[in-house]
């Protein structure tokens, strides 16, 4: 009784399936694989040449596996690349002591995203909102958007984060409405969710309205995310000048916002600390340094590229900045969907600076792979002397006379 009682604690622990046992399990196949193999060698070729051989083959597959985890970056890794804090500037970024401070208000050439596409693709606002109004009264989907594209990414993908179709809200809001009604009167109960007319017209002002400024925060980030080529006729105009940064899109800069998201909640330095995501709002994200990208999609620039940065064996210092700004309190409605973060234009800006930490995911592998071709060599080097030693051995027992 008191043996299992003792001993429980332990079969506790070895039943435990994310570590004891399966590393109880790894080691285990690790002495049933090499130890069958050494035990058949040894039988076979004795104590000493069997282990050389046993160890010789060993080293020479960890070799073989280490080339392959070091090429694809895989088995055995260390510390994955990661975005580090390293500033905190607050405000306009010409405060900073740093190269950031050439993103400075008065140091770069910017304009609003929903002006961009007005200006490269005059009309298309309008013309998803007509399209979008047309298939909801007519119930189809696949009706066509008519509108003559000025540049191929004029495209609807484009206008709808900008569109918005005040009519068939309205009409929406009103089917609701009258569906609640319907739905109270069959029921025989009384439901506060009913809206009399004046309120009901009131509350779709008031929908249209917050529609119109949550899609109205749409970013540089946000606008290069859906087709960054408007984004680069923008700066070969001189619209867009971020003197010397680029403008990364929200999507490329996915890492890099929630490293900056986790950094400004959880630091006593920042003002959302203790907070959540929700009390601000990402703008945009600013990158400067790295190696070289390539110019273009072509083979050519493809293979250049490869090359150059494979040469060069340095890491230039890659800095991103993501800028945030506080959200406006909302109070939660019961009954309706949380209201969607709205930018403080009194707030303060906050911009995070962060350094690419390249991280060490390939050291253990190259380690690995080296030092196994060191043992691997040294334990053939072995074997050589050895052959050639029975080899001396051989031709002096033959020459010797008999005796």
């Amino acid at each position: 009784m008191i043996s299992n009682f003792i001993f429980s604690p332990v079969i506790a622990g070895i039943s435990w399936e994310p570590e004891i046992r399966g590393a109880l399990t790894v080691l285990v196949g690790s002495l049933v694989l090499f130890g069958s193999v050494w035990l058949i060698l040894n039988t076979n070729l004795g104590n000493r040449l069997g282990t050389l051989i046993s160890l010789a083959g060993f080293f020479g597959w960890m070799f073989i596996m280490g080339i392959v985890w070091w090429i694809y970056g895989i088995g055995l890794q260390g510390d994955r690349p990661t975005w580090e804090p390293r500033e905190i500037v607050f405000g306009d970024p010409s405060e900073s002591e740093s190269d950031v401070a050439q993103l400075g208000t008065d140091d770069v050439t910017t304009m609003r995203a929903s002006e961009l596409v007005e200006l490269y693709c005059p009309g298309l606002v309008d013309a998803t909102t007509a399209v979008q109004r047309q298939r909801y009264v007519e119930g189809n989907a696949d009706i066509a958007i008519n509108y003559d594209a000025p540049k191929p990414y004029c495209t609807e993908s484009v206008a709808e984060k900008l569109a918005v179709d005040e009519e068939s809200l309205a009409d929406e809001m009103r089917a609701d409405n009258l569906q609640l009604v319907t739905d109270a009167g069959d029921r025989g109960i009384s439901d506060s969710r009913v809206l009399n007319d004046a309120d009901l017209e009131d509350k779709i002002v008031q929908r249209i309205d917050d529609q119109k400024r949550k899609l109205g925060q749409l970013t540089l980030s946000d606008l290069a995310a859906i087709n960054g080529d408007i984004i680069e006729d923008a700066r070969a105009d001189g619209i867009l000048d971020f003197n010397n940064w680029n403008l990364l899109s929200s999507s490329a800069a996915g890492e890099a916002i929630a490293t900056a998201d986790a950094f400004l909640v959880s630091d006593p330095a920042t003002p959302f600390y203790g907070g959540s995501s929700d009390d601000f709002f990402v703008l945009d994200t600013f990158q400067k340094g790295g190696k070289p990208k390539r110019g273009s999609d072509g083979i050519g620039d493809r293979v250049w590229n490869e090359i150059r940065n494979t040469v060069v064996f340095w890491h230039p210092t890659n800095t991103v900045v993501v800028t945030v700004a506080p959200t406006l309190d909302k109070e939660l409605v019961p009954g309706e969907a949380p209201p969607f973060s709205e930018v403080d234009t009194e707030g303060q800006l906050v911009n995070v600076v962060m350094v690419r930490n390249l991280g060490t995911l390939r050291l253990p592998a190259a380690l690995t792979t080296i030092g196994s071709a060191l043992a691997f060599l040294g334990l053939c080097y072995m074997l050589h002397l050895r052959d050639k030693e029975l080899i001396r051995r051989t031709e002096e027992w033959d020459e010797s006379p008999a005796t």
